[in-house]
């Protein structure tokens, strides 16, 4: 797992560090396009590599449609200690998730091109010659892509699919959190340009990171508990005034992160490792670029095993707080939000849990 998180975001890490190396070299006197040459060619490459992808999956599932003998592999299932119905499932539901994946693949490489991005940017303020942003918005795609490989499979069939991890499992998960986060920190640093066109100091003045000061501590603690203080009630009032609710997002959540609710290293790792590489990547390095409304909603979907529920409304209205904060305040400060927001509805799953509320 750990090992797997680091192989996911190294490539991702490299071409953001090869964009601003481009950037850096286009501004150059006289301006030089090699090595942007190149990253929009591994660019090219990864939309490709993902259409490719698509086209399989709509092939498997159509061949499986036709040929399937859905006895013979039930039975193969169960010997491996599957639910055949689950499986089965998902390979039915492969057309629909490689049209999908294929639709945004296609969607990737459109934003590929000059004239699209500046129609993007009479919406948002980017600039559209720009090989950082560039990727950055082809990062936002691929956090479309990972929300549509859970909805197109189907909530319920990720959810039972999903194994549960052992009683033991918690250390080894908050590792990879930890790892997973801190690489989101680095990926946020390194896009704005550390390592190639910033210094350490102005690429942290840059995505708002500063050292706090009490009052700013103080502020960012009493909102987070503000937040959830608001967010928690209304999220029960939404669900008894009739608002659905797929009853296999807290299985899902709970096969991921559940472990984690059970130890005080577990609960603090969920606010402090979250609030140091979502805010990071979303409020220190996008937010400036994509503006509130647009990261909010990134932020928000971000959070997959949500599916497109009242839980990913609740993410998104915590995501404008963050992003107000970051503008009238700082990313700091919104670090703190985030973390005792996390925190203190964890404490509550927590003591709901012990005292079987």
């Amino acid at each position: 797992m750990t090992i797997g998180a680091v192989l996911l975001f190294l490539p991702l890490i490299f071409l953001l560090w090869l964009a601003n190396m481009a950037d850096k070299r286009a501004q150059a006197q006289p301006p030089k396009r090699d090595i942007a040459i190149i990253g929009r060619l591994f660019l090219g490459l990864l939309w490709l590599l993902v259409l490719a992808l698509g086209i399989g999956a709509v092939a498997m599932g159509v061949a499986y449609h036709r040929y399937a003998d859905l006895e013979v592999m039930a039975a193969r299932y169960r010997a491996q200690g599957l639910d055949p119905k689950m499986v089965i499932a998902l390979m039915q539901a492969l057309p629909r998730v490689g049209a999908g994946v294929v639709a945004l693949a296609l969607a990737g490489i459109t934003l590929m091109l000059s004239p699209v991005r500046r129609l993007i940017a009479r919406i948002i303020p980017i600039q559209p010659n720009s090989m950082v942003q560039t990727v950055a918005l082809a990062y936002s795609v691929l956090i479309l892509l990972n929300l549509w490989l859970i909805i197109g499979a189907g909530m319920d069939t990720v959810a039972q699919l999903t194994p549960a991890p052992a009683p033991s499992s918690g250390p080894r998960i908050i590792n990879f959190i930890w790892i997973q986060d801190s690489a989101l920190a680095v990926m946020a640093m390194i896009g704005v340009g550390w390592l190639s066109r910033r210094n350490l100091r102005s690429t942290l003045q840059r995505l708002g990171i500063v050292w706090p000061s009490v009052r700013q501590a103080a502020i960012g603690i009493g909102l987070g508990v503000l937040m959830a203080a608001l967010l928690f009630p209304l999220s029960l009032l939404l669900e008894k005034a009739g608002v659905s609710v797929n009853p296999h997002i807290d299985e899902l959540t709970q096969k991921l992160i559940g472990p984690m609710m059970s130890s005080l290293a577990g609960i603090i790792t969920l606010g402090v490792a979250a609030a140091l590489g979502e805010e990071m990547v979303f409020r220190g390095a996008l937010q400036p670029r994509f503006g509130i409304l647009l990261t909010a909603l990134l932020f928000a979907l971000l959070h997959n095993q949500y599916g497109v529920s009242l839980a990913t409304l609740v993410v998104f209205i915590l995501g404008l707080v963050l992003g107000w904060t970051r503008k009238r305040i700082n990313t700091t400060t919104a670090m703190f939000v985030h973390a005792t927001y996390n925190i203190t509805l964890a404490a509550i799953s927590l003591l709901a849990s012990h005292w079987g509320w």
